[in-house]
């Protein structure tokens, strides 16, 4: 019987942005674009936490949706595309993500728009 919840997580950070960074489009003279190659990848300055939805609490759903979410050149995140799929959660995942801001990635010294791979994990645990 669940007695408890440590609050559901989001997983990004500073260091994982660049590695996650999905080139898609080959790099072209449109900066409103995503741009690939970049010379500075973007960088959060505001991750919130994600809201677990009641229903899938109730239900025990948990787990990770992976989402693919386009940063525009003023750091917001202008779209999201969910990768992987976790039935119950994808809505709030992506709630969550739309809140997140960015110092966007620069190519040339210009803010450029670019794709980045956000996972949000969401985990529902006993305390003891």
């Amino acid at each position: 019987m669940r007695s408890g919840i440590l609050g559901p997580t989001a997983s990004i950070g500073v260091a994982l942005i660049g590695a996650m960074v999905t080139p898609l489009l080959a790099a072209g003279t449109d900066t409103s674009a995503p741009q690939e190659n970049v010379d500075q990848q973007p960088v959060p300055l505001k991750i919130t936490q994600p809201r677990y939805p009641p229903e899938a609490f109730r239900k025990g759903i948990s787990g990770t949706v992976e989402l693919e979410i386009l940063i525009d050149e003023a750091g917001r995140v202008a779209g999201t595309r969910v990768v992987k799929s976790v039935p119950g959660l994808d809505a709030a995942a992506i709630r969550c993500v739309k809140e997140w801001r960015f110092r966007p990635a620069r190519k040339a010294g210009r803010a450029v728009s670019t794709l980045a791979s956000a996972p949000v994990t969401f985990r529902i645990t006993d305390k003891k």
